[in-house]
């Protein structure tokens, strides 16, 4: 069955499956990293960062720039790649389109316009991949939006942790 729309959809889809390989392996590494290693990752450096600069010394907004800039940092890695591979989603989707379109050309210049089942092949490689490139599209963008979520949720939460820490003043 899949090699079926493969073959239906043109190598413009061996190239959207690629993307989203890559997309889901993005996801997947931030997922992981938000539900199993992140608590891993902020006990070991919080427990350092106040072993290093205990509260009488630092303000909140010198805990900001140091150890909350680098959970950002650290949260938001891949997140641009992410965007830029959602993103071309859409463009080979219409690469795809054209693809197609340039095999119905073909038909009608060879067979006119008498033939619609020799069209339909270019039809089906014009619209397979427009259509797959959107699916791809709207579930990146749903995850993505959920990444964006929760890590600024968790941000939020360290930043509160600090301030209880006495980072306040």
């Amino acid at each position: 069955m899949l090699d079926d729309l493969f073959t239906r959809g043109g190598p413009v889809l061996f190239l959207l499956f690629l993307l989203t390989f890559l997309i889901f392996l993005i996801l997947i590494n931030k997922y992981s990293f938000l539900f199993f290693d992140r608590d891993l990752w902020f006990k070991e450096k919080f427990k350092k960062f106040v072993e290093y600069n205990p509260p009488s010394k630092l303000s909140l907004k010198q805990v900001e720039n140091t150890f909350i800039a680098e959970l950002k940092r650290v949260s938001n890695q891949n997140i641009r790649m992410l965007d830029g591979l959602i993103g071309m989603c859409p463009m080979i989707g219409l690469l795809g389109t054209v693809y197609g379109m340039i095999e119905v050309f073909e038909v009608l210049s060879f067979l006119g316009t008498g033939n619609p089942r020799a069209m339909s092949s270019g039809v089906a490689k014009a619209t397979i991949p427009t259509m797959a490139s959107m699916v791809i599209t709207l579930f990146g963008l749903y995850f993505r939006q959920d990444l964006t979520y929760r890590i600024n949720k968790h941000i939020s939460e360290v930043t509160l942790l600090f301030k209880k820490e006495g980072y306040s003043h």
